[in-house]
């Protein structure tokens, strides 16, 4: 069974994790202006981080590196993604292929075989979340990055896991984990734009984009925390639930359809998840 708090960590996070990609998708205008200003917030997270615990241990610096090339990879599929189609059809199946990818490399990297029950519940929560993002009429171009940020998503997830373990102490290791994550992505933005373009494009933007970085950022480290607790696999699909909030507040402010198979996906996630949170 799931450490309680460790549950609870996992959940929070999952609904962090479906607000911000809202906040992403709902903006009108410039999505990369928006995911820069977004890095930017990350980054300031990171900072205070690094202030207040210092630098991980050298053995963590390598999935420190790695995770940020990772990211780099996720951020261009994402925002691409949600160029090219819904939001319920990119993000949850992005989401959809990271469990049973991370669970397979569990296995390899930790040795952590999951129980039948949680094995169960990876698969429904997989299947789920297939459920609920599978549209036959998205653009292909769509599903391609949705798919592209699913494997970017696994790839993190195990490594950032791998990390924080070798680490011993989640914060010292996402404040530099942090600033390496956002700020690449928000130097290229700035770059490819100058420092006045980028000025004049992000004004009215910052409150709100910064804000959503440090949250972003703050939504993560709470998953870390829960990988130090309970099996890797096991949190991350749990954190896959963030599918529900991000069909229901897709529904509710995006006012993108949600029909019946999608809703029914998002109910064999709750079961899944309950699996893993209270099976053997």
């Amino acid at each position: 069974m799931i450490p309680a708090a460790a549950l609870a960590a996992t959940l929070l996070s999952a609904l962090i994790h479906a607000g911000w990609d809202l906040f992403l998708k709902g903006r009108a205008g410039d999505r990369m202006i928006d995911l820069a200003v977004l890095g930017l917030g990350g980054t300031a997270f990171g900072v205070g981080l690094i202030l207040l615990f210092g630098a991980p241990a050298a053995g963590a610096w390598p999935y420190v590196l790695a995770s940020s090339a990772i990211h780099l990879v996720y951020w261009t599929a994402l925002t691409r993604g949600y160029a090219s189609g819904d939001m319920s059809h990119v993000y949850t199946i992005a989401r959809g292929t990271a469990p049973a990818l991370v669970t397979l490399g569990a296995v390899i990297f930790a040795a952590e075989v999951p129980s039948w029950g949680q094995g169960l519940g990876i698969a429904a929560i997989s299947a789920g979340v297939m459920l609920v993002g599978l549209n036959r009429a998205a653009p292909p171009a769509a599903t391609f990055w949705a798919l592209l940020t699913g494997v970017a998503i696994a790839g993190y997830s195990l490594v950032d896991a791998l990390g924080v373990r070798v680490n011993g102490d989640v914060f010292s290791y996402k404040g530099w984990g942090a600033v390496f994550t956002f700020l690449p992505i928000s130097l290229f933005v700035i770059a490819r734009r100058g420092v006045g373009g980028f000025r004049v494009a992000a004004a009215g933007r910052w409150r709100a984009g910064m804000l959503a970085g440090a949250v972003s950022s703050a939504g993560f480290m709470l998953v870390l925390w829960a990988q130090l607790q309970a099996p890797i696999g096991a949190i991350t699909a749990l954190r896959e639930t963030s599918v529900v909030f991000g069909a229901a507040l897709a529904a509710l402010l995006l006012k993108e359809a949600v029909g019946a198979r999608r809703w029914a996906g998002a109910l064999l996630v709750c079961a899944g998840a309950m699996l893993i949170g209270f099976g053997a």
